[in-house]
């Protein structure tokens, strides 16, 4: 789609730069030094979020949480203030939840969250630039240390979700969120040091961007076979790819993941992927940054 400069400047959308970090120094991660950390900052340049952490408001209410979310430019927060909070009425039909920066800030990010005992994810971006703009993703182990199996081989299920960006007409409409079914397969031992994970997500269902079910997607995500690091309880970054039922190549990205838990009985990992896929009567160009937590029976 072919978008004229007279159109661009109606949007007040902005162009990002796209090839290289535009924050320099990238500021430190201040969470606790206890809690193992992962961000999908390797997999583009645009994924520039470094940082998130979690207030708890003390309120039973999950109205009431909020989000810091750091290094995503115009997003109405800082490292001392502001916030993310849970947007009003969305509902993504599974244990996430959708985010959005404050109403006033100057560009609009979308975020979609999970938290459980032992780890917590987020995926994030924003409709507000001409091409996919900034972004990011996370996935946090909320306890110190994890005991790996010794040897066997194990099979995780879980939920995932994620925040799809499209180059299609700007601003909010460009923002639509997709869940699904992810499944991930453990083998400790073999490769002999190295050991290997796999997976995949399936069930992809898509929601606009106020959460509303749109409908279900004929498509699945392939997350390529990736080593296991030991020593800091996760996987190396592999390749992931999507496809529709007729086996067509949608999108490309990476994936990685990390172990949780005492006994790494969960697994929370990123998807970051991009590609055409067909968005109404149209093919688009999509950018999806997804999230899962899966659990070990």
């Amino acid at each position: 789609m072919i978008r004229t400069i007279a159109s661009i400047a109606a949007l007040g959308l902005l162009i990002s730069c796209g090839d290289g970090n535009p924050f320099f120094p990238l500021p430190e991660d201040d969470s606790d030094p206890s809690v193992s950390n992962i961000y999908a900052t390797e997999a583009n340049d645009e994924a520039t979020l470094n940082n998130l952490v979690y207030l708890d408001q003390g309120t039973a209410d999950p109205a009431d949480d909020v989000l810091r979310v750091n290094n995503l430019p115009f997003d109405g927060t800082d490292a001392n203030s502001g916030g993310y909070t849970p947007m009003a009425g969305a509902d993504l039909q599974n244990n996430f939840t959708v985010f959005e920066s404050p109403v006033l800030s100057e560009r609009r990010y979308f975020a979609v969250f999970r938290r459980t005992t032992s780890s917590q994810v987020l995926a994030a971006g924003t409709g507000d630039y001409v091409n996919f703009g900034y972004g990011g993703a996370a996935a946090h182990r909320l306890n110190a240390t994890t005991d790996m199996p010794a040897s066997g081989e194990y099979v995780y299920t879980g939920e995932y979700a994620a925040v799809r960006i499209t180059t299609l007409d700007g601003g909010r409409d460009d923002v639509e969120y997709i869940t699904g079914a992810a499944r991930l397969s453990v083998d400790i031992a073999d490769f002999d040091i190295t050991g290997a994970v796999e997976g995949v997500i399936n069930n992809r269902r898509l929601f606009d961007s106020f959460g509303t079910y749109i409908g279900d997607l004929d498509d699945f995500v392939s997350l390529a076979t990736a080593e296991i690091d030991f020593e800091n309880q996760l996987t190396l970054m592999s390749t992931a790819n999507g496809y529709d039922f007729d086996s067509e190549d949608l999108t490309a990205g990476q994936w990685q993941a990390i172990f949780t838990g005492p006994d790494a009985e969960e697994i929370a990992g990123f998807v970051f992927l991009e590609g055409t896929v067909a968005t109404g009567s149209d093919d688009d160009e999509v950018r999806e940054t997804g999230v899962f937590i899966v659990v070990r029976p």
